[in-house]
């Protein structure tokens, strides 16, 4: 698997310009000093307040896709895809004291109480799981094999077909320069600009 470069983020940018006035008398720079204190801390907290964005999903052509293992594959032509799943990206050091890059992923089968956890394509866990209320699920418009590490937000966009969404940028005492995203059916989180962890929703149908 091969990770798509990430170094431009779409989106648009709004300017506060802060009028500067010289010559003016004492009081007026003062207010006008106050007043630039309280517009900074408004457009410090509409920056961090949730936005929902409307914009075309980006035509980025024919994305690749992650290559599925050969446990995974046995899964696919045994049960096929999940009615729910989770993907985390993340680094661990190796016993050389390297980083290697970790793909852990949860993939769940409420119709058959069951879920399945691979670690880099490998299964590592079987555990038992239910979803109380709901007789049965409609089928999920995408799949794990869809997404890959660090993958940037133009190509996630893109891979899940969302043209609409909520961006919510965390608070940089939680985890600097972060910001979760949730879509139809699907929340995903980037850091630095890059993919480090998506969850599609199981869907119940509508009556």
């Amino acid at each position: 698997m091969t990770a798509q470069p990430s170094d431009q983020r779409s989106g648009k940018k709004k300017r506060l310009w802060i009028p500067f006035m010289i010559g003016c008398g004492g009081l007026v720079i003062l207010a006008l000093v106050a007043g630039g204190v309280f517009l900074y801390a408004g457009w410090l907290g509409y920056q961090e307040a949730p936005k929902l964005i409307e914009e075309e999903v980006p035509d980025l052509g024919s994305l690749e896709r992650y290559v599925l293992t050969s446990a995974q594959e046995a899964l696919l032509e045994e049960v096929g895809y999940p009615e729910a799943f989770t993907i985390l990206f993340y680094e661990e050091e190796a016993v050389d004291a390297s980083l290697q890059d970790v793909r852990l992923e949860t993939w769940q089968y409420y119709s058959r109480g069951v879920g399945y956890t691979f670690i880099n394509g490998e299964l590592v866990g079987e555990d038992s799981i239910e979803l109380e209320g709901s007789p049965g699920l409609d089928l999920l418009p995408y799949t794990p094999d869809q997404f890959w590490s660090y993958m940037n937000l133009e190509q996630v966009l893109a891979a899940a077909g969302l043209d609409t969404y909520v961006e919510i940028p965390l608070e940089k005492e939680f985890l600097e320069d972060a910001d979760l995203y949730y879509g139809e059916a699907l929340t995903f989180g980037m850091k630095d600009g890059e993919l480090r962890y998506i969850e599609a929703l199981a869907l119940t149908p509508v009556e």
